[in-house]
């Protein structure tokens, strides 16, 4: 066997140089990668992580917020208390977060995709309807609830002028009938924007060219949205949804500023906020019923994310 000639031996040379200089690069590049991670992974543990430990260990004592009574371990007794002592309450409170939930989830999604059907069309100003529908979107909590209560206030309110011309009370936030509806119409006006905005963007992703054939077939608006659209858009429905059950399924802060969780409003969330916040302020029984919310949420979320998987895979 002859010997190679030497510029044989000086190109494996660059190449194992080359080789190791990528190698290194490489290995810069994930160093820089992780270095970049390190913040958002520890505020995430100080405000994620932590605090869910915390309200778990807090859940199995009794601890209050009343000053110079002891903390003791107490096991599962909050737990037995939610379900054995108190279990007509924990059930009617997690009747109405799924009604809640259910009806946000629903009309929420549904009044998205009309909305973004219409926004996606060209016709004058709707750059500014666009505009118009996400405003919501930015208010705060606070803000938007102050605001509705306000309008339905039953004296002085909008709404209590217009229906006192038809000789009809306008206390709808102390109704037993119309509490709850109007919670969940304050809650899709706040976030019918941010829903609307991924919906359009879904729709955007829609080649023309697909439309235009169903339409050469004979297809309507109507089947010419549910046929093609509605397939291709089976993402933006899955994101919208798991957002509507996530969000619905733990608020508090806009029906505690809307009705204080009275008439059929009284949420996982909000009898959390009471158990933990007002009375007793019994910190250990509210963390109790805290996780309790977090694994109801997590059940609906998987579920609804399981099913709505399997229906991507079969419309793709």
């Amino acid at each position: 066997m002859g010997l190679r000639p030497a510029s044989q031996y000086h190109y494996d040379l660059n190449c194992k140089e080359k080789s190791f200089l990528s190698n290194v690069f490489k290995g810069r590049q994930r160093i820089v990668i992780y270095l970049t991670m390190i913040p958002g992974l520890l505020v995430f543990l100080l405000f994620g992580i932590v605090p869910s430990i915390s309200t778990l260990i807090i859940s199995f004592t009794n601890f209050t917020a009343i000053p110079g009574l002891p903390t003791n371990f107490i096991g599962l007794a909050n737990y037995v208390y939610i379900f054995v002592n108190n279990a007509q309450g924990f059930i009617q409170s997690v009747e109405d977060t799924l009604l809640f939930a259910g009806g946000v989830i629903i009309l929420q999604n549904v009044l998205g995709l009309w909305m973004a059907s219409t926004l996606t069309k060209k016709f004058p100003g709707v750059t500014f309807f666009r505009t118009l529908v996400f405003m919501p979107a930015v208010l705060g909590v606070t803000v938007i609830g102050l605001m509705w209560t306000l309008i339905f206030a039953p004296s002085g309110g909008p709404a209590a002028g217009l229906l006192s011309l038809f000789g009809t009370s306008s206390a709808f936030f102390g109704s037993t009938t119309w509490a709850l509806p109007l919670v969940i119409f304050v809650q899709i006006w706040a976030n019918l924007g941010f829903t609307t905005v991924v919906f359009i963007a879904g729709m955007n992703t829609v080649p023309r060219e697909l439309h235009e054939a169903a339409m050469i077939d004979g297809a309507t608006g109507w089947t010419n949205f549910w046929k093609v659209t509605f397939p291709m858009i089976a993402p933006s429905v899955t994101v919208n949804v798991i957002l509507a059950a996530a969000g619905s399924l733990r608020t508090y802060d806009l029906i505690y500023v809307l009705t204080d969780g009275t008439n059929n409003t009284n949420t996982l969330g909000m009898y959390m906020f009471n158990t933990a916040f007002q009375g007793s302020s019994n910190l250990g029984l509210g963390a109790g019923i805290g996780i309790l919310q977090f694994i109801l949420t997590v059940i609906v979320v998987l579920i609804l994310q399981k099913y709505l998987m399997r229906r991507e895979e079969a419309m793709s």
